[in-house]
């Protein structure tokens, strides 16, 4: 192990063990009789629920990757389903048919240089979309020989990247969508294999889709936090759901299984993907997890960006789950572990049992202000049972352990220093993710009842454009179909975050 990795695990043990001393200093004045069995147990909802999802979902990738071949070690803990079928050994001789990699862009100004320079090695493959940008975007990409149709009206990335299926070579079989902000890892720098050979895995697989690993870039001490909610959404939380994937912001597509989602889409950009997975697998389709592909996107560098991000989140999760219900239901009858996915977790647990987090978590703040209480001896709040310092004791003990064995279980070697310093804080960014949840929520309820939202996140659209149509719950998509498309102008918490 390297010096420097060393240092940070020992970093993080010695603030988990400062932690451990602080809370058992505040404990030595503790009244253990006089906690409730009943609020120990509310204080512990979240943590009982995250840690029961955790070891189901272990469990059951276990199960599905059981029987599958591995000869040359390795791919099976990178894949949500057995591909061995699709490959003769491990040589990597199939090619891939021809295909495509699209990105909706707007604006990228300063960061056109960057975005470029990232996506030079695939330059062959890419087409873009400017979506109605007013800058010289899609000027200056035609001009460097890029591929750049240019829309002079902005209709969001759905839309955007539906008139641009419309406009490919028809020749060309599969799509990957990416965001402006990624990166594709090689092989070696993050990825197990190429992106020619995942694309080749799917073209022989006959699935509708494959959703490759996305990590947050090394920026900041919020980045730390979102890289471990990262490799949990994606290596628990994906790569558990064998067939019944769900594609991210990132994700390779058949290209007849995209047009055909992006057809009957709402076209909102709250959820895109969600949505997206939500119609392929209703139609019978697979979509599984290809872990062996990284790429890496930029995350929220402030406060402010990742609550305003969070909030459309769950926005989205919430517009979707009860516009596509009777489909989701359709999904869950498939399989045991779909129902449970779709129906248990998403329906019951991360919606229906919200209103009881929002308790537990309010229940955890003051028996923290109770430890903070009894530390520095302030004697400030008064001697009743539901102000007790056991109930945040034995939640952040427990999440503690549950965190630090997701560090060795989940997260890769090489990104385990990294994210080693923040493990003992990490249930307090969990009990933080509930006040932009709630935001989320609000919104698409005072959305429904009064036309507008309590909130505004950067993914709303000004009221007076088109978008903002079928972001309404009662909208329905207007957009021009991908046949009447015109053609180029020029050469152009676990649960996984969308």
């Amino acid at each position: 192990m390297r010096i420097g990795h060393s240092w940070s695990l020992l970093a993080a043990l010695a603030a988990g063990l400062l932690l451990t001393a602080w809370i058992a200093c505040s404990a030595a004045d503790l009244r253990a009789g006089d906690s409730s069995p009943v609020l120990i147990g509310l204080a512990s909802v979240i943590v009982f629920t995250d840690a029961l999802d955790f070891w189901l979902r272990l469990y059951v990738h276990r199960r599905h990757t059981a029987a599958a071949a591995d000869p040359v070690g390795s791919y099976r803990s990178l894949l949500s389903v057995d591909l061995a079928a699709t490959r003769d050994g491990d040589s990597g001789a199939a090619r891939a048919r021809p295909y495509a990699i699209v990105a909706s862009i707007y604006n990228l100004g300063d960061q056109l240089d960057d975005f470029m320079e990232r996506l030079q090695p695939y330059r062959d493959h890419i087409w873009l979309v400017s979506d109605g940008s007013t800058d010289n975007t899609a000027q200056r990409l035609r001009q460097a020989g890029w591929r750049c149709l240019e829309e002079e009206v902005n209709r969001r990335k759905p839309a955007a990247l539906r008139r641009l299926l419309a406009t490919l070579p028809a020749h060309i079989s599969t799509v990957m969508v990416i965001d402006p902000d990624v990166r594709i890892c090689p092989r070696g720098e993050g990825s197990a294999v190429g992106l020619e050979r995942a694309v080749a895995d799917l073209q022989l697989s006959g699935a509708a889709a494959a959703c490759p690993r996305v990590v947050i870039e090394r920026d900041g001490f919020l980045g730390r936090f979102q890289a471990l909610e990262y490799a949990l959404a994606f290596v628990i939380g994906r790569r558990s759901l064998a067939d019944f994937g769900v594609t991210s912001g990132v994700s390779i597509y058949r290209r007849d299984a995209l047009e055909s989602a992006l057809a009957r889409h709402s076209l909102s950009v709250y959820a895109e993907d969600l949505e997206n997975a939500v119609i392929l697998l209703r139609d019978g389709e697979r979509i599984y997890y290809d872990g062996r592909l990284v790429v890496s996107t930029e995350g929220p560098s402030s406060l402010g960006h990742w609550f305003s991000q969070r909030v459309g989140w769950y926005f989205g999760l919430l517009r979707v789950y009860t516009q596509r219900f009777h489909e989701l239901w359709r999904i869950g009858r498939r399989t045991p572990f779909a129902m449970y996915n779709f129906i248990v977790y998403m329906g019951v647990v991360a919606l229906g049992l919200h209103l009881l987090r929002i308790v537990s978590a309010v229940l955890l703040l003051v028996s923290l202000a109770a430890i903070i209480d009894n530390l520095f001896v302030l004697n400030v709040l008064p001697d009743i049972r539901v102000i007790n310092p056991v109930y945040f004791m034995a939640a952040v003990g427990s999440y503690l352990a549950l965190a630090a064995l997701a560090l060795f279980v989940v997260v890769p070697k090489s990104e385990r220093a990294y994210v080693a310093p923040i493990v003992p804080v990490y249930f307090l960014y969990v009990l933080l993710h509930i006040a932009p949840v709630t935001v989320g929520f609000a919104n698409w309820m005072t959305l429904r009842l009064w036309g507008r939202r309590a909130f505004r996140d950067h993914y709303q659209p000004d009221e007076d454009s088109r978008s903002a149509i079928v972001d309404h719950p009662t909208a329905r998509s207007t957009a021009v179909p991908p046949s009447r498309a015109p053609g180029f102008r020029g050469a152009a918490r676990w649960q996984a975050p969308s």
